[in-house]
């Protein structure tokens, strides 16, 4: 048997249900208690789930080696997916990114896409993040006076992380506005929703057959004429004799699109809504900006942009008490759970921008551990010190947050915004 303890709980962890009002932590805290390692019921379209509610557990078993992405190691041959005739689809494109890769691929195409992401790479943009968000909210301003309110996700929290990646990329400034559309589709595709799939599906794939070909493009600009910019130095990176190929290269580049924007969309809209319904939290950053970095860390703990993320086990993982994860199990980590755990952190479902925080799992844990995490950061500490310098006045002017439907990304549709004077 999958699990061997005795008289567990007669509750499913559904996450549609936890979901339905954007508010899944009251769901998340019942499961720590009463069923911390939840079997899901016995489906014959899906492998067998357990979801994982505790930190310790989350912190402990996204290290083990035990666990990974490929599901071809635990599928009968007949079963593991065959390779994609179309090389631009989604589904192929996203086949080959380290994101779903295990070692030895995933170690080469991370440790050549980490050129860009060294702490001291990233922190050569802050000037451009500063100058970019500064702009971004003087315009944000000017939409309000002339419509009485503005959505800050649109105007101000999803440009910047688009930008910021659009140039790390090398993207000429005259493409942004198409290549933020872009983005913003395939980000998408990761949360994919349950009503009107196919139709999704086949925007999804139209929208990367556009942006693989504009890359490609790009690709053979740069090959031609190297540039200061991530995709030149992907085409000359050289790790032991091996060089990414174009079709390497393309994909790296908009796993890179899609994971250097839509969490950071979501850590600047939930985290200025969490600011706006604690105006105690939001006064004392407006007082000190300089509180922005250690607040930057405990939104992400608060409300998570990413709430899971999924290994397989490919063999039979002991929990202690009687439980045991049995080999080719889909294995759920509910980050957004292990961040409000008490046993981690004292009175954690209380929002504190001096709390001292300490190992969240906002970005993971392991081998892969956000890429992107010092940029997130980066980006959030610059947006939040800005609104907070900038715009000490602002006000959130709805009642109800307008939350996308989806689990794993985690963010608001919109979050409209005022400017009192």
């Amino acid at each position: 048997m999958a699990i061997q303890q005795q008289n567990r709980p007669q509750r499913t962890f559904d996450i549609a249900e936890a979901f339905a009002t954007g508010d899944p932590y009251a769901t998340y805290a019942w499961f720590r208690e009463h069923d911390p390692v939840s079997f899901g019921e016995e489906r014959d379209w899906a492998p067998p789930a357990a979801s994982l509610f505790r930190h310790d557990d989350v912190f402990r078993l996204l290290r083990d080696t035990r666990l990974g992405k490929e599901w071809s190691r635990v599928l009968p041959p007949s079963d593991a997916p065959q390779p994609l005739s179309d090389p631009d689809s989604f589904h192929a494109i996203a086949g080959n990114w380290m994101l779903f890769r295990d070692p030895p691929v995933h170690t080469h195409l991370r440790g050549l896409a980490n050129l860009a992401f060294t702490p001291r790479q990233v922190e050569r943009m802050r000037p451009e993040i500063e100058r970019l968000a500064a702009g971004l909210l003087a315009d944000l301003k000017r939409q309000t006076a002339e419509q009485g309110q503005a959505d800050l996700i649109m105007a101000y929290a999803y440009p910047l992380p688009t930008l910021v990646i659009a140039q790390i990329l090398g993207i000429p400034k005259e493409d942004f506005g198409k290549f933020r559309r872009w983005a913003g589709d395939i980000a998408a595709a990761i949360d994919f929703p349950l009503e009107g799939l196919a139709e999704f599906q086949a925007r999804v794939d139209q929208t990367t057959h556009e942006l693989a070909e504009y890359l490609r493009w790009v690709f053979s600009l740069r090959k031609a004429d190297p540039q200061d910019d991530l995709i030149s130095r992907l085409i000359a990176a050289d790790e032991d004799g091996r060089r990414l190929d174009e079709d390497e290269v393309i994909g790296t580049c908009i796993l890179l699109l899609v994971a250097g924007h839509e969490t950071t969309v979501n850590l600047i809209g939930n985290g200025t809504l969490a600011l706006m319904r604690h105006p105690d939290q939001w006064g004392a950053l407006v007082r000190d900006p300089g509180l922005a970095r250690n607040a930057t860390e405990e939104l992400l703990r608060y409300d998570s942009p990413v709430q899971m993320t999924t290994r397989v086990a490919f063999e039979p993982i002991e929990l202690g008490g009687g439980i045991v994860i049995p080999p080719a199990t889909e294995v759920i980590f509910v980050l957004g759970s292990a961040n409000r755990d008490p046993a981690a952190f004292a009175d954690p479902d209380r929002l504190d921008l001096t709390r001292r925080v300490e190992r969240i799992m906002s970005f993971g844990m392991g081998i892969h551990f956000c890429l992107g995490s010092p940029l997130a950061r980066l980006e959030g500490e610059v947006a939040f010190r800005t609104l907070a310098s900038g715009a000490p006045e602002m006000t959130w002017t709805g009642d109800t947050p307008a939350w996308r439907p989806g689990a794993v990304l985690h963010g608001l549709h919109d979050l409209p915004v005022a400017f009192p004077s």
